[in-house]
């Protein structure tokens, strides 16, 4: 089995684990705010791979329409553990209850975390390549260290309103369908567009 091959069952792997777990201590909400979560890289990744922004793919074994599965699915894993870890200081506290600004901070802080380790990974194991030209010290592309924490904090302000059940689920549930593939296009664009201006 080659290296690639076990990266991508391994990612899978964690990745089912971290779906099965969301829906064990949460049922629905976790089942829910994982699908959109899945959704997200869906969108994104693939936004990457058909217009080449930000970064390329080396070939691996499956694919999420254009973009590897491994690309679409580790947004998910990604962001649900840096919810893990913005929750671990509080866990009396009640999992649906909406996301504080300190538990928002605590995921940004996480997903910064998480560049140093996946992005020098992904370039050692040659799985991403960066643009020509990217702005890097130690194998973290500087854009990186904006582009993690730029996806996940918004999405947890989106899924602060889809949990309001003040509001109607049905309204909550349109309003994610739309916002979800907006979020993550324009993440895609508007991160190359930064990285663009500011010669990163």
């Amino acid at each position: 089995m080659n290296l690639h091959l076990f990266l991508e069952l391994a990612v899978l792997a964690a990745t089912v684990a971290m779906a099965v777990q969301a829906v064990r201590t949460e049922g629905r909400v976790g089942a829910a705010r994982f699908g959109a979560l899945l959704g997200l890289g869906f969108v994104r990744e693939n936004a990457v791979a058909l217009r080449d922004l930000l970064y390329g793919f080396a070939p691996l074994h499956w694919m999420a329409g254009r973009a590897p599965l491994i690309a679409a699915i580790i947004w998910a894993f990604s962001l649900s553990a840096a919810l893990d870890f913005a929750r671990a200081t509080h866990r009396e506290r009640e999992t649906r209850e909406r996301l504080t600004a300190r538990d928002l901070f605590g995921i940004a802080l996480f997903l910064i975390a998480l560049v140093g380790f996946y992005e020098p990974l992904l370039a050692k194991v040659g799985m991403a390549r960066w643009q020509a030209g990217t702005r890097m010290t130690l194998g973290v592309p500087w854009i990186a260290l904006v582009g993690y924490p730029s996806l996940g904090v918004p999405f947890f302000l989106l899924w602060n309103r889809a949990l309001d059940v003040r509001r109607r689920l049905g309204l909550r549930a349109l309003e994610m369908a739309v916002a979800i593939p907006l979020l993550a296009l324009g993440h895609a664009f508007g991160l190359q567009a930064l990285k663009s201006w500011l010669g990163w």
